[in-house]
């Protein structure tokens, strides 16, 4: 139909977690290594040249549900088999210990006006693998992992060619050299309550400035974002037996509001000061662990 908007091989950069590592790649973007896994020849030369533990990821899932982690060249041999004709929807990448964290932000005529980072407590793909409590917590903005997020984000956004939008991209500071590495983006919203991480430390509720911004380019005006706010917020959610939640026991000064998410618990938490925010995502980790958490196997697609 010729709608304006993105057309589709920027589409890919964002959707496509093959052509996003090879664009990133191409645009001197530090990214795992990686590779396609069409051809056989090129698998045995990769895991050949990059030791494991390695990661297989499908190439368009939004979440981390579907990612296996492999530590043998057996192990990858089975699983890449037991995908079958699925084989070219996936991709193999080293696996890098380190802290993961999500850049959240928002764009308007190819100018990047807002910026949110946050680092994971538990990363989204241990959650998913090993059940647990997802954590995360906002960074401050003078801090030094903020300011290299914040450029690391803005390099990816531009080579990329987003014009206008939310985006929501991951990356991971390995511990064994200290660089942040690309992991992936998308030109949405980041799931799993994370706007309501962002709008409590800053005040910006990114849906509504994404809509905001797309009136604007309707009507052909401007857009300003508003000043954001300068809190600390932190974030936590988890699986658990019951229902309802009991949330009398996560009351505190800090405590911003209660996810209503059935046979979940959900807390966001605000303040001024991020070790208050540390204590009181540790406090409540260690209460749902103890009390409250269910852990459910991840799903695995049956082979046929």
């Amino acid at each position: 139909f010729r709608i304006p908007g993105m057309g589709q091989t920027t589409h890919r950069y964002f959707r496509d977690k093959l052509a996003m590592r090879q664009k990133a790649k191409d645009s001197g973007i530090h990214v795992p290594e990686f590779t396609a896994v069409f051809n056989n020849d090129e698998v045995n030369a990769f895991i050949d040249k990059v030791p494991a533990p390695w990661v297989l990821k499908p190439r368009s899932e939004a979440s981390a549900s579907g990612i296996k982690k492999l530590n043998s060249r057996e192990d990858l041999w089975e699983a890449l088999n037991n995908l079958g004709e699925e084989r070219h929807l996936f991709l193999l990448e080293s696996f890098k210990p380190g802290d993961v964290y999500h850049v959240d932000s928002l764009t308007f005529n190819k100018e990047i006006i807002f910026t949110s980072a946050s680092k994971y407590l538990a990363p989204p793909m241990q959650v998913s693998h090993e059940g647990g409590v997802f954590r995360t917590k906002t960074l401050g903005r003078y801090s030094e992992e903020f300011q290299a997020l914040e450029n690391a984000n803005a390099k990816v956004l531009s080579n990329f060619g987003l014009m206008n939008g939310a985006t929501h991209t991951e990356f991971i500071r390995s511990k064994e050299d200290g660089k942040y590495y690309f992991l992936e983006t998308s030109s949405r919203v980041g799931g799993a309550h994370i706007p309501d991480l962002v709008e409590a430390s800053s005040n910006i509720n990114i849906w509504r400035e994404w809509a905001k911004i797309e009136d604007a380019l309707l009507r052909g005006k401007d857009y300003q974002v508003p000043t954001p706010t300068g809190y600390y917020s932190g974030l936590i959610i988890a699986l658990i037996k019951d229902e309802k939640a009991d949330y009398s026991k996560f009351e505190s000064p800090e405590t911003l509001k209660f996810l209503p998410i059935d046979h979940h618990v959900g807390v966001v938490y605000k303040a001024s000061d991020p070790d208050v925010i540390q204590e009181r995502l540790d406090h409540a980790a260690e209460k749902i662990h103890a009390e409250m958490l269910n852990i459910l196997p991840p799903k695995s697609k049956p082979t046929s």
